[in-house]
């Protein structure tokens, strides 16, 4: 873990929401695997605005929905989610090549929370983190992104476009 990654450990809740989240209900989130559960973190109101302010000043979500990364990755590779899909999104996912111990960032989650987990619970819970609401996952390196479009669009940039004399 980074620096960063290590400062947001403070905000971490003790428990998962009790409201609907991407582990579906309450009640299906207790259920979980505690190994799954030591590599997920939702996170209190204060870390939830760490977040996304982070998120906001790097300029990455300029030209969302319809223009996912415009002007800060210079490749943007598109997939979309099919009903019978379920092994060509983990397929995607995995060629991204991200590690499964990577920590990575949930912008705001439909519990209305972000979330700290490894890329190995994203692959995981992929069906309940690509559902219904737009969102984006990232690193924070700012290197990568991801962007689900609840259309079933997803969006991976790459390639990071550095403007000198861009803030």
């Amino acid at each position: 873990m980074n620096d960063f990654e290590k400062g947001i450990i403070q905000y971490w809740t003790d428990e998962f929401p009790e409201v609907w989240s991407f582990l579906w209900s309450p009640e299906n989130a207790r259920k979980i695997p505690t190994e799954h559960k030591d590599q997920i973190h939702f996170l209190n109101e204060k870390g939830t605005n760490l977040i996304n302010e982070f998120l906001d000043s790097s300029k990455m979500t300029q030209g969302f929905p319809f223009e996912p990364f415009k002007n800060y990755f210079k490749n943007v590779d598109e997939f979309r989610l099919t009903e019978n899909g379920q092994n060509e999104i983990k397929k995607w996912l995995h060629s991204k090549e991200i590690p499964f111990s990577k920590y990575v960032f949930i912008d705001s989650d439909r519990s209305g929370q972000s979330v700290m987990l490894t890329w190995k619970m994203v692959i995981k819970y992929w069906e309940g983190i690509f559902f219904i609401d737009d969102l984006v996952i990232f690193d924070s390196s700012l290197e990568w992104g991801l962007f689900y479009y609840h259309e079933a669009e997803i969006y991976f940039g790459t390639d990071k476009i550095f403007e000198k004399n861009e803030k």
